[in-house]
């Protein structure tokens, strides 16, 4: 089996690529203690020439400022909010939004939509201390409030993960309007490949992916963490994990949110690679430390994620997080 040592054949293998990011190509090391990663770019404001000219004609990551003009409706609609922080939002200039601590269902929205299906991802605890994973197409919502409505601990996880918008009732989907970013424009096409619904309590979990066109991400309730990575990096150290893992690329597609992903040994392993900065107990913390992008979303916070560039994506803190995303060109 043919591996990539950390700093040495990694390197080498990324020493090939040509990064849109202008982020250094020389790996380097420091104490665990003092690894940071660099954040993502933040723009100014919603102003699509700014952001064609600084993120999506250059294909960089970047994070969009809280706007009263951008949040959703869904926000303040189907959320309850901690009363220790208002929901107010100042103003456009200011770009500031009041973040709650915590979000929780809003019982008298929800309960009208508890009997629609959707798509959910469950996770259980099996008695040999790992993980069982199913996804299922076809289930209640009701199945997903309840367990959501439920502030204790369990053995078990339910997300609604990666829910076609297209398949919701417009009583929902009225509330998560298309972003003014993504009308047609010199540069942007304006066709919506396709957009998702995410809603679920914390820990949740999307694993390092790739998707095949760009990516607009809003943050409507909780918090979520991101690791972002340029397409040729991301590319060897998938590849690489592959490698390990005695799998080829036909067996594998890093385009999808497949099930061998989600438990098991993919799972430990890619979860590993990606949010473990400690160089003695991840072999590509130095590659990390040198290309890696990270950013961690709020209520009415957007990202914005190029085609092709690798992420993962992690939901945390307390109470329920939710998010909505629209794939485009």
């Amino acid at each position: 089996m043919q591996c990539l040592t950390r700093a040495t054949r990694s390197t080498r293998a990324l020493d090939r690529t040509k990064s849109t990011a202008s982020l250094s190509l020389r790996p380097f090391s420091t104490s665990p203690s003092h690894r940071r990663l660099k954040q993502v770019p933040r723009l100014s404001s919603w102003y699509k020439p700014e952001f064609e000219k600084k993120a999506y004609i250059p294909a960089l990551p970047a994070r969009l400022p809280r706007s009263a003009t951008e949040i959703a409706p869904a926000s303040p609609k189907w959320f309850t909010h901690d009363a220790d922080h208002s929901l107010n939002i100042i103003n456009d200039q200011d770009h500031t939004i009041f973040t709650p601590r915590s979000s929780e269902l809003r019982t008298s929205f929800w309960s009208a939509h508890e009997f629609i299906t959707v798509p959910l991802e469950l996770t259980s605890t099996t008695p040999d201390g790992g993980e069982s994973f199913q996804r299922v197409e076809d289930a209640p919502l009701k199945l997903l409030l309840t367990y959501l409505s439920n502030t204790g601990t369990s053995q078990h996880s339910i997300y609604l993960a990666q829910c076609d918008l297209s398949s919701l009732p417009k009583s929902i989907t009225n509330d998560i309007p298309t972003p003014s970013l993504l009308q047609p424009s010199s540069a942007i096409k304006g066709d919506i490949y396709a957009s998702s619904l995410w809603l679920g309590r914390p820990p949740t979990y999307t694993p390092l992916h790739r998707d095949p066109n760009p990516n607009l991400f809003m943050q409507l309730a909780g918090r979520k963490s991101l690791r972002l990575l340029p397409p040729e990096v991301g590319n060897a150290i998938f590849e690489d994990v592959q490698n390990h893992l005695d799998r080829t690329h036909n067996q594998v597609s890093a385009n999808i949110r497949g099930d061998e992903m989600m438990a098991g040994p993919e799972k430990l392993v890619l979860h590993n690679a990606v949010w473990t900065d400690n160089p003695s107990a991840n072999r590509y913390a130095d590659v990390l430390a040198t290309y890696a992008l990270e950013t961690e979303v709020e209520l009415g916070d957007a990202l914005f994620i190029p085609k092709g560039w690798w992420h993962s994506v992690k939901g945390v803190g307390e109470g329920i997080t939710a998010s909505v995303n629209w794939w485009f060109r």
